[in-house]
Formats: C-alpha cells, structure tokens, sequence
C-alpha cells in the first residue's frame, strides 16, 4: 500500500470513528437535564396540543422503540379516553431506535406513563 494510501485509509477510519462517537453521544446526551417517559401504544405525536392538529407519527403497538424526553408541559385541549381525562400536553423530543427524531412536538398526558399529570418534576412551558 502507498503512503498516500495509507493517509488516506487512516483518515477514513479516523473520521468514520469520529462519526460514531458523535452521533452515540448526540442520542446519549440529547436532553440529559430533561424528563425521560415512555409512551403508551399507538400514542399520536402532534404538532399542537389538541386532537385537530396534524400528527407526526404514531408509536404503533411496539413502544419500546421511542423515547420521549419531555422539556415541559402545557394546557391543550382536554381529552377523555380509557377512562382518564386531562388537558395537560407533554411537550418534547421524541426519539426511536431506527434513528429517527421528532423535535418540539406534543403527546396527550393520558399517553405519556409519569402518573399524575402534570408531573411533579416536569417544569411547565413558558
């Protein structure tokens, strides 16, 4: 192998483990200050707080692969559903394990596992 083979192999590995640190440390380090939850099946995603509004994506009946990272919470629209009614609104990132990232967007506090709503240690937006 050439010299300038070699340089340019070395940059490759070097860049592509870069890459992988970078990116293992965006998902790792995201929000660390915010409030991790996780999310009840087929919870819709929205871009406002109300059922009107459009939704960004579904969690479907395999939850374990999103994450949310609620930043606070807000009072929407108040929904009744499997016997619970709330108006609170999470207002967060959500994340899944196939790479995808949906920022800024709003769950129902009915499908969002923190307890009581609003949580204690969720800040409200401002």
């Amino acid at each position: 192998m050439s010299l300038l083979s070699t340089r340019v192999a070395a940059v490759g590995i070097a860049a592509g483990a870069a890459f992988t640190l970078l990116a293992s440390a965006t998902a790792a380090e995201a929000r660390p200050d915010a409030f991790h939850v996780s999310l009840q099946p087929n919870s819709n995603v929205r871009t406002a707080p109300n059922t009107q509004s459009q939704v960004r994506v579904n969690t479907g009946p395999t939850v374990d692969r999103f994450e949310m990272y609620g930043i606070c919470y807000v009072y929407g629209e108040t929904v009744t559903a499997g016997g619970y009614t709330t108006a609170v609104w999470y207002a967060g990132n959500i994340y899944d394990s196939q790479g995808g990232q949906y920022n800024g967007y709003y769950v129902w506090g009915g499908n969002v596992n923190v307890g009581t709503d609003p949580a204690d240690s969720v800040d409200p937006c401002f």
